[in-house]
Parts: C-alpha cells; structure tokens; sequence
C-alpha cells in the first residue's frame, strides 16, 4: 500500500512560520488526534527561538468511528496503520518534510521533531527511524511508543543517539502513562538508554503545563545550542 495522496506532500498544508534572521533550524510539530496547526500557531509564535523556521503540518481528515458514530476528524493513522509495513509507509510520509528542512538547513542536528498526542507517538516513532543523518531531537508530550511489538523494526542507527525528550502526565486519561512507560521499557531493551529524557508530571493529564512548555523551550535551546 502507498502512501495516501493525502499524506503525500504534507508542506504544501501546512503553516509555516518563517524564521526571524538567517534559517539556521527547523521545527516540525504535529498535532494531535482531531486537532490542527491551528492550535499551536499561537504556541509556537511566541516560544519561536531564533533562526528557526517552524513547520506544522495538518493531518488528512479521515472518517474516523467513536462510539459507533463516525466523524470526519484530522488523524494521522487510524486502524489500518497497525502492521509494520503501513507504518513504514506512514513515517516516510513525515520523512518527506524532514528531507526538505534538511535541503535548507543541510545538517539534521539542526531540525527537531516533535507533537503532542497521536502527533507525539507519530514524531518519536520518525525520530528513531530517521536514517539519513543524526536529527537534534525529539519531542513526544502525552504520546505513546506505536508498534510496541514491533519497535525493533523501526530503530535506525541513530536512535540510541538522538535526544529525545518524553513529558506526559501522570494522570493522563487519554493516553496513560503505564502504557507509555511499557513502551519505553522496550525501547531500552533495543539499546535507547541514555538519550532519553523522561518528565512524568503529577496532577497533570492530556495536556502540556506551563512545566512541561519550558521543558520544551529548554530542549530546544539546548540542542540547537543557541
């Protein structure tokens, strides 16, 4: 199965806020579940670091079932995306994204990846599967591992190298923190150890804390050095 013609070219949807100064960096966030860029466009505006162009891609509208009813919402993956090889074809589909911030950056270290939510899951799974350079970092908040049973499947050779930061709270009803964490248990089983920071935040549920935004801002200061 190739990737859905709604899926490919993923730029062409999206908002893009331009970098202040010389394009040094890239950020690429992706929305969660029945969201848009039109929630973090704000966000990003104001925590936008500089020489840093942001991009947020819309996922295609898909007619999702909830509760027996269906609804025309924007998701990433939905049902049919639970074999290895549909997931493969998904990441390629944000790797198109990665590949064009890296013809304009040219080095890898100086794009970040991340989201929130399903966006958070879809951004570490890309993440620990990029294989063409080392990327500066990943950001999954109140995300899941996908293809648990899978995962070994998906590591590349930069994936026990790339930072990557996991915030999610600890009362999370959306997606739990204990399905998360046996996620990333198996990713250190697969040699993902010391690049991983992990943030559980107490009292917080599917959403990111005034804590958890500085979190962010910190890691990408970091990483990008700047």
């Amino acid at each position: 199965m190739a990737v859905s013609a709604s899926m490919k070219n993923l730029i062409d949807t999206a908002h893009i806020i331009e970098s202040k100064g010389t394009h040094k960096y890239s950020i690429i966030w992706l929305h969660g579940f029945g969201d848009s860029s039109d929630g973090y466009k704000d966000l990003f505006t104001q925590i936008q670091p500089p020489n840093t162009r942001v991009v947020l891609p819309n996922a295609p509208k898909q007619l999702i079932t909830i509760q027996g009813r269906q609804h025309n919402l924007r998701s990433w993956y939905g049902e049919e995306a639970k074999d290895a090889q549909k997931g493969l074809e998904l990441i390629e589909s944000i790797n198109e994204l990665i590949d064009g911030e890296l013809k304009l950056v040219k080095d890898a270290s100086h794009i970040i990846i991340g989201g929130f939510s399903q966006g958070g899951s879809l951004s570490l799974l890309v993440g620990i599967n990029y294989s063409k350079q080392q990327l500066g970092g990943v950001i999954c908040c109140g995300g899941d591992v996908a293809y648990k049973d899978k995962i070994s499947q998906f590591i590349s050779e930069y994936a026990a190298k790339v930072p990557i930061l996991v915030y999610h709270g600890k009362d999370d009803d959306r997606v739990k923190w204990d399905d998360t964490k046996t996620g990333l248990d198996l990713l250190k089983q697969n040699g993902l150890k010391d690049n991983i920071q992990v943030v559980v935040e107490d009292g917080v549920k599917h959403t990111i804390s005034e804590k958890g935004l500085h979190l962010i801002v910190m890691f990408i200061i970091k990483q990008f050095k700047l």
